[in-house]
């Protein structure tokens, strides 16, 4: 009698929690295992800038599923438990508690962790990150003591983190290094509406400046000292500067990075049986001309049920394009697509109520990103948009009258080869 498969996910995110789903649809019989290396049930990480430190929550308070379906789906989660090694030769993990697991799988959903200011020596007190529920307990215990923040870097981390403090009646001072904050994800009037919600808040943002240097004093916890000399003082630092992919692991175990784990279509690495998903993948994605590794949440989720399927037996290429949203002052930022060169046509559709989205096309009228402001349904039509890959009339996008739902059920996608 044949042992059943056995499916190992390295990895405790939404990324790693969904290719254990996928895994477990795909193979009924499977045996699969998830590797948590946070004592706690695997949480959504994009609480913890918002309702955990308002205060509203705890992050075992926002489980990715709830714990009994783990039981149901029968996936064994090890929790506080990290894979040190991959012996791929023999299709062997050994963990941190010093036991040894075989596998006929194995999903690599190991992520992302924060960038670190170049000059953090560990010594300089009150100055935090945000990436783990250890991180956001620290910062939430912090700003109940904190009169002033610094915020080093304008993306969208960092300004949920400053519209959660001001709603604390904390001042907030945002440093951005570019000359426009979510330069990454947005287009410029996006930007500009968002920095005019933290603006009318009492936020202060500083663009095109530098920390030169972080220094506790006497007279206040931090001195934020800037490259042009101004100094600020602060009770507590948030730096939120970008994320690197988690690839040690991956690395030892011999599979071919640049910039994340190279994988293909159907998030196959360099190792035959070897797979990964999430943030720490760098992705080939249709329509766009070199692979990207992509920082999102719906991302994670999509990704890790595609490429748990595929680790189980199926044979899906990925294909959705990439999305992302972020909720500040009871605004909705969302986007779809990603940000290209070759987008030069970009056309707002604006409504009466103030919200609008951002189209960015080609030349040819096909597509390539849609951000917007309170529009939900449109930006979730346009992803859609995008995926199909045909041109699209200009002009039925700009007017408001037009819904998009109607666009999209008269455009017939283009089959990618």
């Amino acid at each position: 009698m044949t042992a059943p498969m056995s499916i190992i996910v390295v990895g405790g995110g939404v990324a790693g929690v969904r290719a254990a789903l996928g895994a477990r649809a795909e193979a009924p019989k499977a045996t699969v295992t998830l590797f948590c290396d946070e004592a706690i049930s695997p949480y959504d990480r994009t609480s913890l800038s918002k309702q955990v430190l308002l205060g509203e929550c705890a992050p075992e308070d926002m489980p990715i599923i709830p714990a009994e379906d783990y039981v149901t789906e029968r996936i064994t989660v090890l929790r506080g438990v990290c894979v040190e090694e991959v012996n791929h030769t023999a299709r062997l993990l050994t963990a941190s508690d010093g036991t040894t697991h075989s596998y006929d799988s194995l999903i690599l959903a190991t992520g992302a962790d924060i960038r670190r200011l170049p000059f953090d020596n560990g010594n300089i007190q009150h100055l935090h990150y945000l990436r783990t529920r250890e991180d956001a307990m620290k910062v939430r215990a912090r700003l109940g003591e904190s009169q002033r923040l610094v915020v080093i870097g304008a993306g969208l981390i960092g300004l949920e983190v400053a519209a959660a403090a001001q709603a604390m009646n904390i001042e907030v001072d945002v440093l951005e290094a570019s000359h426009s904050i979510l330069g990454r994800c947005c287009d410029a009037l996006t930007a500009t509406t968002v920095e005019r919600y933290h603006l009318d808040h009492g936020v202060r943002i500083h663009t095109n400046c530098r920390v030169a240097s972080l220094a506790n004093t006497q007279n206040a916890p931090v001195l934020v000292r800037l490259d042009d000399g101004t100094c600020l003082e602060a009770d507590l630092v948030v730096a939120g500067i970008g994320v690197v992919p988690n690839t040690a692991l991956a690395e030892r175990a011999g599979v071919a990075i640049d910039n994340g784990i190279i994988v293909d279509e159907f998030g196959r690495t360099s190792l035959s049986g070897v797979y990964a998903a999430g943030d720490v993948a760098q992705i080939p994605l249709p329509f766009f001309s070199s692979p990207v590794r992509l920082e999102t949440w719906r991302h994670a989720q999509d990704h890790g049920d595609v490429i748990g399927r595929n680790a189980a037996g199926a044979k899906q290429a990925y294909q959705a394009p990439p999305s992302f949203w972020s909720d500040q002052y009871g605004h909705r930022i969302q986007g779809a697509g990603l940000i290209s060169e070759e987008a030069t046509n970009r056309i707002t559709r604006t409504y009466e109520d103030g919200s609008h989205v951002s189209f960015h096309m080609t030349n040819h009228g096909v597509l390539r990103t849609a951000i917007g402001i309170d529009r939900p349904q449109d930006i979730n039509c346009a992803r859609r948009l995008i995926a199909a890959g045909v041109p699209i009339v200009p002009a039925e996008l700009a007017d408001p009258q037009i819904a998009i739902s109607k666009i999209v059920k008269q455009t017939k996608p283009k089959k990618v080869t």
